[in-house]
Parts: C-alpha cells; sequence; structure tokens
C-alpha cells in the first residue's frame, strides 16, 4: 500500500432543501444516496482506491445486495449529519459495512449493507484482490466499534 488508510472514515453532510420533503425532513430514499456517497468517498479517500478509477477503468462495481436501515430521530433541513462507515465483514467478494448517522453526537440513523464487487463486463461477482483486500483489512483493525444504543433502544 503507498499510503496509510484513514479510520473509521466519516462523511460530512449538511442537509440541503433537495435532500427534504415539503415538511423540511430529509425524504428517507435520499439516506439512499448519502450512504452510496459514503461507499465512494470511503474507497477513495480512506482505503486510497479512486472509486471512479475502479468503475471506469477497472470495470468493477460495488452494486448494494441489500441493506437495513433504523430511523433513530429525523435530520431536518440545515442539520450537519456525519455518516461514519464501520467494515463488519469481508468476505470473497463481498463486504458488509455499518453506517452510523449523527448530529450533534445524536444518532439519527443505522444501516447495514451488504455490496458484492462485480465485472462492469458480466455483472458477475469477481473476487476482492489482494490489494483492495489488504487495505480492507488494515480499515478493520483500525476502525473500532460503533457505539451502540442501550438494548433496550435497539
Amino acid at each position: 500500500m503507498d499510503r496509510a488508510v484513514q479510520s473509521p472514515f466519516t462523511l460530512h453532510t449538511i442537509i440541503r432543501f433537495t435532500h427534504t420533503d415539503p415538511a423540511g425532513y430529509v425524504f428517507f430514499p435520499r439516506y439512499f444516496e448519502m450512504l452510496q456517497a459514503v461507499v465512494e468517498d470511503w474507497f477513495t479517500i480512506a482505503l486510497g482506491v479512486n472509486y471512479a478509477s475502479f468503475v471506469n477503468e477497472r470495470r468493477l462495481g460495488t452494486p448494494t445486495a441489500r441493506t437495513e436501515c433504523t430511523f433513530v430521530a429525523p435530520c431536518r433541513l440545515g442539520d450537519r449529519l456525519n455518516l461514519t462507515a464501520y467494515l463488519e465483514h469481508l468476505g470473497s467478494s463481498s463486504l458488509r459495512l455499518r453506517f452510523v448517522g449523527c448530529v450533534d453526537g445524536e444518532r439519527r440513523l443505522e444501516a447495514v449493507s451488504t455490496l458484492v464487487v462485480i465485472s462492469m463486463e458480466d455483472g458477475r461477482p469477481r473476487r476482492i484482490d489482494d490489494d483492495l483486500r489488504g487495505r480492507m483489512t488494515a480499515y478493520q483493525q483500525t476502525q473500532g466499534s460503533p457505539a451502540l444504543p442501550p438494548p433496550d433502544e435497539r
């Protein structure tokens, strides 16, 4: 690896008018767009693998196979949402990320997504190569774990 892995990675997002519904709350599908932004920036910034090159030049993608999301409290126009990515599992061609979203330290959402590395040519899963696996493993080893709410609040 040519650079240190940055862990855990947090994307800082200001909730904009385009994210919200007429009441000023984030319209829930917009969170999924934000999670994709975290994945792309996590690759580029935290792992040191330019996501655009990963897709455009290496012809690999990371479609989401499964996502589960819990909305703890709403986000509103103007909030500063911090979305942190935790790598929970690394398989041969897939990975599971936990996203924790907070505003001023208050948890607003938590999501768990399974992503699969695929060939953009045929859409079939591809083994995560040794370089990327090494970067992800280093990230996983240094990320810590998200503080979970008490059991009665989950």
